[in-house]
């Protein structure tokens, strides 16, 4: 009950009391008159408490419905946010993975530029290399006299031929030493 309700109350039984004291005085008509007109304070005093309950009742109501409105839509605003959520995080680990395995396939292809750059370099020592032994077998051979073509053709002996061909067999095997030899990339 609230306090304006409590004070009306005792003002009822105040007035109530009072009214009995001076119905003692009074004559009988006066005390009848006095009756209806309490009577009627209460009656009218009891519609007004009662349109006042029906009232609060009505926006007891009202704010129940909103609350179950909020309710709802608040439970409907969390399912879309986990909802929101799940496909996020499914999101966030799928990006995680993809960006794993780009990290792996770049490794991978810095490996293999590093290789080919290791490659490149002997490639290019090797060439050096070869362009020497190239000068030397020509130089070698600018140097070769009659006599060693002579010694060369003997045909008894041929040991200038069988050292004319070792010779050309350690060139040989140095060029091969030297020569590029592509390595397999392995499949990865």
């Amino acid at each position: 009950m609230r306090m304006q309700d409590f004070f009306r109350v005792i003002s009822l039984i105040a007035l109530t009391m009072a009214t009995a004291v001076v119905w003692a005085g009074d004559a009988d008509d006066q005390k009848m008159l006095r009756a209806q007109r309490l009577l009627r304070q209460v009656t009218q005093e009891r519609d007004a408490l009662q349109t006042e309950n029906a009232q609060l009742k009505n926006q007891a109501e009202d704010l129940n419905k909103k609350l179950t409105s909020l309710k709802k839509n608040s439970e409907n605003a969390l399912a879309k946010s986990r909802e929101s959520n799940t496909v996020l995080s499914t999101n966030l680990e799928q990006l995680t993975l993809n960006l794993r395995q780009t990290e792996s396939a770049k490794n991978q292809l810095q490996e293999t530029v590093i290789g080919q750059a290791q490659q490149i370099e002997s490639c290019e020592s090797n060439n050096v290399k070869m362009v020497q032994i190239n000068r030397e077998l020509v130089d070698r051979y600018e140097k070769k006299g009659a006599v060693d073509a002579l010694l060369q053709r003997e045909p008894l002996t041929q040991l200038k031929r069988v050292e004319f061909e070792n010779i050309v067999q350690e060139y040989q095997d140095q060029i091969d030493q030297l020569t590029f030899k592509r390595k397999p990339v392995s499949a990865q």
